[in-house]
């Protein structure tokens, strides 16, 4: 019977610099062309990545194509535009961004409105004696670095801006970049950290563009 091992998380607390600091120490991975200033997000993976890599796909094939008896396919990895265009990951693929006017920090435009409108909702709730729940915050926002703020006083606020906070949450998802920015002037949304204004939202597209063929014209 193989034995197991606890691990007690309060005597031997997680921390992630010292964890990549090991895999980077052990070649798990490393920047990409690292020789030439590297680019961010570029990574190599080294003998034990590689393997690891390996061992993952091996299981996934395993259980996914083999036990289930499915027919494997090895495709292109090139795509027309087209397709991504019918499919609709052209127009979902793009997010609005808004840029601090003073320090240039970039950040999602609907994420911003959602951190901060939700954050007034649970001051007034706080105001009003009620047990706020705490904004839920997105991912990246959790590994970015706080600055320390004295709290701040519960603000109460009326009945009809609390309704109206209310529906643009629920219809965030809905709102084009240049709705987005207007939301931001007409409720005086400012980058949380520094308090300064953001630039009017422009959209980010998270697919890479490339070029099919010699001449160019066949986007990909």
């Amino acid at each position: 019977m193989a034995s197991t091992t606890t691990v007690n998380k309060t005597a031997h607390p997680f921390d992630k610099a010292r964890l990549e600091a090991l895999l980077n120490r052990r070649f798990f991975y490393a920047p990409a062309f690292e020789i030439y200033g590297g680019v961010a997000g570029l990574y190599d993976y080294g003998p034990p990545g590689s393997s690891l890599q390996s061992n993952i796909i091996a299981e996934w094939r395993k259980h996914f194509i083999v036990e289930e008896h499915m027919l494997e396919l090895d495709t292109t990895v090139m795509t027309p535009a087209p397709v991504f265009e019918t499919s609709g990951h052209v127009a979902r693929f793009a997010d609005w961004m808004v840029k601090d006017v003073k320090t240039g920090e970039v950040l999602r435009a609907d994420h911003l409105v959602k951190n901060v409108l939700s954050s007034r909702l649970a001051s007034d709730q706080e105001a009003r004696g009620q047990a706020a729940q705490p904004p839920k915050e997105d991912e990246k926002a959790k590994k970015k670095p706080k600055k320390d703020k004295a709290k701040a006083v519960p603000v109460r606020l009326a009945d009809a801006v609390v309704a109206e906070y209310e529906t643009i949450l629920a219809q965030l998802d809905n709102y084009s970049g240049p709705e987005l920015g207007e939301l931001c002037r007409t409720h005086k949304i400012t980058n949380p950290d520094t308090d300064n204004e953001v630039s009017e939202p422009q959209q980010f597209n998270l697919m890479f563009a490339s070029s099919i063929g010699p001449t160019g014209q066949h986007p990909g």
